[in-house]
Parts: C-alpha cells; sequence; structure tokens
C-alpha cells in the first residue's frame, strides 16, 4: 500500500488537505474552548447574584446546560480528531520514507552486484537479525596483488 502512496504522491497531497484540516480543527477548538469559558462564567455570575427561581430563569439555566455540554462535546470531539490527523500525518511520512528506503537498499544492492569479486560463500557472509529479517552482507575477497 505504501508504493502507491508514494508514487502519485499523495502524502504529498494529503499534507496540503490536512494542513487546511488541521487548521479547521484547531480553530474548532478554540471556539469550543471559548464558549464553555463564557458559558462557565455566566453561571457562575447568575449563581452569585442569586437564583430568583421565575420559570424564566430555570428555562435559561437548562439552555445554558445544554450549551455548555455541546461545547464540552465539540471540544472533545475537535481535541480527539486533532489527534488523529497528527497520527494520519505521520503515518503518510513514514510510509514515504519506507518506500525510499526500499529503495534505496536495492539501488545499492545493484552497485554492490555489479562490483567484481563478489564472493557468496558461507564463509564470507555476515548475517545480522533484525526485527525479524535476516540480513545477509556480502563482503568482497581482497584481491591478490599480481606478482610480477
Amino acid at each position: 500500500m505504501a508504493r502507491p502512496i508514494s508514487r502519485l504522491r499523495l502524502g504529498d497531497r494529503f499534507a496540503k488537505v490536512g494542513f487546511v484540516i488541521t487548521l479547521g480543527l484547531c480553530a474548532a477548538l478554540i471556539e469550543s474552548l471559548w464558549s464553555v469559558n463564557a458559558i462557565v462564567e455566566r453561571q457562575s455570575a447568575e449563581h452569585g447574584v442569586g437564583h430568583g427561581g421565575t420559570e424564566h430563569d430555570r428555562i435559561i439555566h437548562d439552555l445554558d446546560k445544554q450549551r455548555k455540554f455541546r461545547a464540552e462535546r465539540n471540544m472533545y470531539l475537535a481535541g480527539f480528531s486533532l489527534a488523529l490527523q497528527f497520527c494520519i500525518i505521520r503515518i503518510c511520512q513514514l510510509m514515504q520514507e519506507s518506500v525510499e528506503y526500499e529503495e534505496e537498499i536495492k539501488a545499492l544492492t545493484k552497485a554492490v552486484a555489479n562490483e567484481g569479486g563478489i564472493t557468496s560463500s558461507a564463509d564470507d557472509k555476515d548475517s545480522k537479525q533484525q526485527g525479524g529479517v535476516e540480513m545477509t552482507i556480502l563482503k568482497k575477497k581482497p584481491q591478490e596483488k599480481k606478482k610480477d
């Protein structure tokens, strides 16, 4: 899956769209924080003065509770979406790097294979185990000096 994304340069395209989405999520998060703060201040100011207990005051209080709940919900959603956005961007970057490293490994392997004097006997190999993948590094045999 990483190769088609790398070939089509979807990571770069997603980065531009991701930046716009990130800005929108930041704006939503800031707006939600501002709304929650304003509602809390209004409730504390009303509570400090005292409740008259009229029907109108109770309706306003219930509406403020609903607004506060919605603002808090939006704040949590925006924050979680922002965290996911950062994860998606990083995953795309890692996939791109993975493909670039694979291509570099292939190019280096071809370059080493094209050089002369490479042996593949078991004595001339260094094997390393990394992450469950065995990597074999071929050593060149030292060329003997010609005696004249």
